[in-house]
């Protein structure tokens, strides 16, 4: 995959075949867009993993050899299951086993210990046990291991059960990368973060989301570190400068720009010195599952990070260049 087409691939399920009409192009941004706001849905699995779309509701059951083992299937929605905690838990306090047993109900990913992170709206409430073992895997941290002093995102798993209290495990993704459970210490806090990414991900795949909220984009918003929402995936966004009033971009726009940063957008382009004098634009939005997007100027209106981790940079066409500018004017 070339650098300039990254993000094509996943943008290409999104963008339907032009259909064949003197308004194509009216009517392939139309698809476009419900593409980009609509999961197909998909009903099927095992008995013990029965997706229902009416209502968003989950069936799954309990697993085995547990005490906290469910007698039988247990409904969940991934909106209803039990919040995160108003704060993190201290995890090393914390009394129980010596891992996260089987048979949760639900796991819900929230704020940790660290740098923020953006918290889904949703739980997991399918293939549970499966995060559980990514972290029960984990090698105990040894006694004399030395770590880095850097701060960065911590998160905690939160596994809720029929029949018993929630078992957290929290993580730190620096340092030592931490994972603690009734104050037991295992190292590789990458891992569970990122099964359960994977697994909200594909639960999502086969349920209908619920419409963004385009009121709830706030341009004072603390930026935090993230989890499931990606550039791509944007179904409603604003522009801010500052900590001002979004200038709201359409629909129409979006495609334009979302195709823009598909075949504009470079990885490892390294550092601008930038003449310009802050505060620089963002374009902030949400997924069709509510995930906040922020995607930052690092100079003016030309030069946008996509992606911190792979320091990919988005720089507008000319196609694209004067919506922006607009919007930044808006915003102002």
């Amino acid at each position: 995959m070339t650098d300039e087409n990254w993000l094509r691939d996943g943008l290409a399920d999104a963008v339907p075949t032009p259909p064949a009409s003197p308004d194509r192009a009216d009517g392939a941004r139309a698809m476009a867009r419900r593409a980009r706001r609509t999961t197909a849905v998909v009903i099927g699995g095992a008995a013990a993993s029965v997706l229902a779309v009416a209502g968003v509701v989950a069936v799954v059951s309990g697993g085995e050899g547990s005490p906290h083992d469910a007698d039988d299937v247990v409904a969940a929605s991934p909106y209803d299951a039990p919040a995160c905690p108003a704060s993190p838990v201290d995890a090393r306090t914390q009394v129980g086993p010596d891992h996260v047993p089987d048979g949760a109900s639900s796991v819900r990913l929230c704020a940790g210990n660290g740098n923020p992170i953006e918290v889904p709206v949703d739980a997991l409430v399918t293939g549970v046990d499966e995060v559980a073992e990514a972290v029960n895997g984990l090698p105990t941290a040894a006694a004399d291991q030395g770590c880095t002093m850097e701060l960065g995102p911590g998160y905690q798993l939160v596994f809720a059960y029929s029949d018993g209290p929630p078992v957290v495990a929290s993580g730190d993704l620096y340092g030592c990368r931490p994972v603690v459970v009734h104050g037991v210490e295992r190292t590789g806090a990458d891992v569970p973060w990122q099964r359960f990414i994977d697994l909200l991900r594909a639960q999502r795949e086969r349920l209908r989301p619920q419409a963004p909220d385009a009121s709830r984009i706030d341009c004072a918003a603390q930026p935090a570190s993230p989890t499931l929402g990606r550039a791509q995936d944007l179904a409603v966004a604003a522009v801010c400068v500052g900590d001002g009033t979004p200038a709201t971009v359409t629909d129409d726009e979006l495609d334009l720009l979302l195709g823009d940063m598909a075949a504009h957008t470079t990885k490892n382009a390294g550092y601008v010195d930038c003449a310009s004098s802050p505060p620089f634009p963002r374009i902030v939005g949400l997924t069709t599952w509510g995930d906040r997007v922020e995607i930052r100027s690092d100079c003016g209106d030309s030069w946008f990070s996509v992606d911190d981790a792979t320091n990919s940079i988005w720089q507008p066409s000319p196609a694209a260049a004067p919506i922006i500018e607009r919007l930044v004017a808006d915003a102002r």
